[in-house]
């Protein structure tokens, strides 16, 4: 991947100009894919942080390291535009990329970031207390993108659901069944809704005595079978494992991680509890991890299952994806790794993300599980469908809120970025299929193999084509930046920035006029645009649709 080699020169550079602060400012390179096409094909601040050190001028140090750069293959020529340097590629690699995408499609998007290190994802894990709401909805899809990243990065990835079996919630959920069930008082603080009767009717039908323990263990499996692993299943989520609470405690490893605590002077007894004194880590307090009654906190558990995944399953990075409410408990829970247990701040990540907002013409909907007032997962796939939830939730980065307006997602016009994004690739599916229709050749792997050289001969002399060759290699560029920066988001933008310069293409090009050979040379380039798309909408998981409502527009295909 060009853009690694490229990231790879520059530190080369950088060290051998700059060694003395190379340290400083080697994390400080960046390298990114310009939406506008006529400032590179890639563009690099590497030459502000050289002024910055050296107090040179940018011109001057361009001067200097131009002729290192020029040095790569790939590079066609280097512009200075407001002290960026912009780097325009050559056709030995485009033709490469066109090759590529054609016949070994992901292998275009790979690259070596991972060093097949052992990493673990951890998303979603709502209390199994009731459906899933949209917030825990926006951490599956932003988690899958970015478990999907991480294998293409050559990471060794497990996806897990950590499921908070025990504690305070818990408990909550029982007496708010056992109420339905006239075994308990009223209290405003039980789970409301149609779900817990439901529950509350698997729980009756079960059992001839109402257990405390037995109603924990039937009400957990069925509210996570239902309401939380079937409707994830409907949206195209999937984890390789789901872990316990519970299991934490079965195998003495609080006992280990207190010891390991009460050895470092970390440990204070007071008031009945069990403390934590992150007071000396400089924390404005202390943590509880066991409470008076002897049950221990969530703190305590995330702090065992955390320690679990570095020092007993082996994984050498951390990533866990939250809401914005629990900020706090997420920068505590770094602190005790980074400070008390060693581990680097790269290597154990709590990526933190905002809330769901509904809107239904003007109005905000409000929310809230706890009364009972809220839109399910399934209810709001039946409503719009997986492409646009999926769409929608991933537009967004992680410090914004997502804002659904339920009217513009079920819009059928170009107004709705993700119908638009649909659209697109129902139509270059539909020049496949009026080719068909004429009776003409599709062109399969073997033709395409045969015709590689010539198919991209055609293109590269033609002004429209290469501008699409340019913008789809971008891809390896966005890939790279949302898998090192977790932004996601940035492959929303990019199709649809992809899909306005294929809409362009579309309207200019005559894909299906010409002889058979010249036709087939640009069918070959419609399948790469396709297989271009299918990359994209394999990694934010949306379903392709090949044939889609058309808004009324000349068509010259």
């Amino acid at each position: 991947m060009l853009i690694e080699k490229l990231e790879n020169l520059f530190k080369k550079i950088a060290k051998g100009y700059l060694e003395k602060y190379y340290s400083k400012i080697k994390y400080q390179i960046k390298i990114f894919a310009p939406a506008d096409l006529s400032l590179g094909d890639f563009s690099t601040n590497i030459l502000f942080l050289f002024a910055k050190e050296t107090k040179k001028s940018i011109n001057e140090i361009f001067a200097e390291i131009k002729s290192k750069i020029e040095k790569s293959p790939y590079i066609d020529k280097l512009e200075l535009v407001n002290g960026y340097l912009n780097i325009f590629i050559n056709k030995k690699l485009l033709f490469e990329n066109f090759k590529t995408i054609l016949l070994k499609n992901f292998k275009f998007l790979e690259n070596n970031l991972g060093r097949k290190q052992k990493l673990i994802i951890e998303y979603v894990s709502a209390n199994p207390t009731g459906p899933l709401h949209l917030g825990n909805t926006r951490g599956a899809i932003i988690g899958d993108i970015l478990a999907k990243l991480l294998k293409l990065s050559n990471f060794k990835v497990t996806k897990e659901y950590y499921v908070n079996d025990r504690g305070n919630q818990i408990e909550i959920l029982v007496d708010s069944i056992l109420y339905e069930l006239g075994q308990k008082e009223y209290n405003e603080n039980f789970y409301k809704g149609d779900y817990i009767k439901e529950v509350a009717g698997v729980v009756k039908n079960n059992l001839k005595t109402f257990d405390r323990e037995k109603i924990k263990k039937i009400a957990i499996r069925y509210i996570l079978d239902k309401f939380i692993k079937k409707p994830l299943k409907n949206l195209g989520t999937q984890f390789d494992n789901f872990y316990f609470e519970t299991d934490l405690y079965k195998k003495g490893l609080d006992k280990k991680i207190l010891k390991i605590l009460e050895n470092k002077k970390l440990i204070e007894h007071r008031e009945g509890a069990t403390w934590l004194l992150l007071t000396k880590l400089g924390e404005i307090k202390d943590e509880v991890l066991i409470k008076k009654d002897g049950e221990p906190t969530y703190f305590f558990s995330d702090i065992l299952y955390n320690y679990e995944k570095f020092f007993i399953r082996k994984y050498k990075y951390s990533i866990i994806l939250v809401s914005s409410d629990h900020h706090d408990h997420a920068r505590r829970l770094l602190k005790t790794f980074t400070e008390i247990f060693h581990i680097k701040e790269n290597n154990f990540k709590i990526l933190i993300y905002q809330m769901v907002h509904i809107i239904k013409g003007e109005e905000l909907l409000k929310m809230s599980k706890r009364k009972g007032i809220y839109i399910t997962l399934d209810e709001l796939i039946d409503l719009l469908g997986v492409n646009p939830i999926r769409f929608y939730f991933a537009k967004y980065s992680l410090e914004n809120t997502v804002e659904l307006d339920l009217d513009l997602a079920l819009k059928e016009t170009e107004d709705n970025p993700i119908w638009y994004v649909l659209y697109t690739y129902a139509r270059f599916n539909n020049i496949l299929k009026k080719a068909q229709e004429r009776k003409l050749k599709i062109p399969n792997k073997k033709i395409i193999k045969n015709n590689l050289t010539k198919a991209f001969k055609y293109a590269s002399e033609k002004e429209s084509y290469i501008k699409i060759l340019r913008k789809i290699q971008q891809l390896q560029s966005v890939c790279y930046e949302a898998t090192k920066n977790v932004r996601t988001n940035l492959l929303t933008q990019y199709l649809i920035e992809l899909c306005k310069e294929l809409n362009s293409f579309y309207e200019k090009e005559k894909i299906l006029e010409g002889d058979y050979q010249e036709i087939k040379l640009k069918l070959i380039f419609v399948i790469y645009i396709i297989k271009a798309l299918n990359l994209i909408f394999h990694l934010l998981s949306l379903k392709p649709v090949k044939e889609l409502y058309y808004v009324e527009r000349k068509n010259t295909n």
